[in-house]
């Protein structure tokens, strides 16, 4: 703007109060369905409503009954603005409404993003070229770890796939969201810290809170390629330990290797580094999960932690049994561009209709052969 008339990257701006985006998305149906009535079949699609939803008379009856005046004394946004900003809405079928944190993270997030999915329903914009749902779901690593089952809450279906390829039984009970996880550092109910890059203390919104927690732990282990803020905040005892990046060439006994990450669209593909490592001595963060690992397990173990260390392709071979949409996938992945994971409308991520019990925190046994280190 200091430099000319900057570029217009919006139609319409409507400045929302915080947690009041669920109304706003009311209003704009109220008046989509406005429009409706004065231009039957030309606003809404009904085929769509009717072959593909339910609870679509409940629905007209809720935004009857929200009235005005609250959309607009809640939202701090007229009337007159979200008719301009619905007046875009109802002339076009291809839609795509993106959203990341601004939503999710307020105490009314699921029930908004369930109006921006009723507002697409009304409009059929699901499913076709050019519309859509589209959260904006972040860092790809973040995306690809809950694939791969990185979770406070894993299903059943997964888990059952975990014992049956690994011959172990998996713990049932429910873990810690960042949330719980930190209310457990600060109350002392957990005595280590394991974390795989990132930056705990400096990504939570209460720093001196979560400090406060770390300083609390029998041990923190920070494997990470770049030091951060967060590895000054310890406890008794602490292990940094450095390793390779994505952007690092990583050469192993069968050759270099190569990582994956999957976009915010479901796309699965190749990642493999370009750069010399700045020391031979560096490890990668497969090399360091499989060493602790055998050192913990040892025989206990059916995983063959050497070979994953050597030759990534056997992780990758373990997925393909374990986890449905990688079926294949060391030669999916290979193909350019690499592939789509399946998204049809019933998902199986969704956690089991009897929750399970949240996990008790083991405590620290510390013995005097322990070492000190739709």
């Amino acid at each position: 703007m200091l430099l000319g008339d900057g570029t217009p990257i919006t139609d319409v701006y409507l400045q929302v109060r915080i947690n009041s985006d669920q109304l706003v998305m009311r209003g704009l149906m109220k008046c989509l369905l406005e429009a409706e009535a004065l231009n039957p079949g030309q606003v809404l699609d009904q085929g769509f409503i009717r072959d593909f939803t339910t609870g679509y008379p409940e629905l007209v009856e809720t935004l009857n009954k929200t009235s005005w005046a609250d959309i607009e004394e809640a939202s701090g946004v007229t009337k007159a603005q979200i008719q301009e900003a619905a007046s875009l809405v109802a002339r076009h079928k291809k839609i795509i409404t993106c959203w990341a944190m601004g939503l999710t993270q307020q105490k009314n997030g699921v029930y908004t993003i369930q109006e921006i999915v009723n507002l697409h329903f009304m409009k059929g914009a699901v499913g076709i070229p050019g519309a859509g749902l589209c959260p904006v779901r972040g860092h790809s690593n973040v995306q690809g770890d809950r694939t791969m089952g990185i979770w406070e809450r894993p299903t059943d279906t997964f888990l059952d796939s975990l014992a049956k390829e690994f011959n172990f039984e998996p713990p049932r009970e429910y873990g810690f969201d960042v949330v719980e996880a930190v209310k457990a550092l600060h109350d002392g109910r957990v005595k280590v810290f394991m974390a795989m890059g990132g930056n705990l203390l400096s990504a939570c919104s209460d720093t001196e809170f979560v400090a406060e927690g770390m300083r609390k732990l029998r041990l923190s282990v920070h494997v990470t390629p770049k030091l951060n803020r967060g590895h000054l905040v310890n406890g008794e005892m602490a292990l940094l330990l450095p390793c390779k990046t994505r952007i690092d060439i990583d050469m192993q006994k069968s050759g270099q290797q190569f990582m994956t990450c999957e976009n915010s669209m479901g796309v699965v593909s190749m990642s493999k580094g370009v750069l010399e490592p700045i020391s031979d001595q560096m490890l990668s963060e497969v090399a360091i999960v499989c060493g602790i690992a055998l050192a913990t397990l040892g025989e206990r173990s059916t995983v063959d932690w050497v070979g994953c260390t050597e030759n990534y392709d056997l992780i990758r071979e373990y997925v393909a049994r374990t986890i449905p949409g990688f079926e294949d996938f060391n030669q999916k992945v290979r193909h350019p561009g690499g592939f789509y994971l399946p998204n049809g409308p019933g998902s199986e991520t969704s956690p089991p209709k009897t929750p399970r019990p949240t996990s008790p925190v083991r405590p620290w046994k510390s013995t005097p052969s322990s070492p000190a280190s739709w």
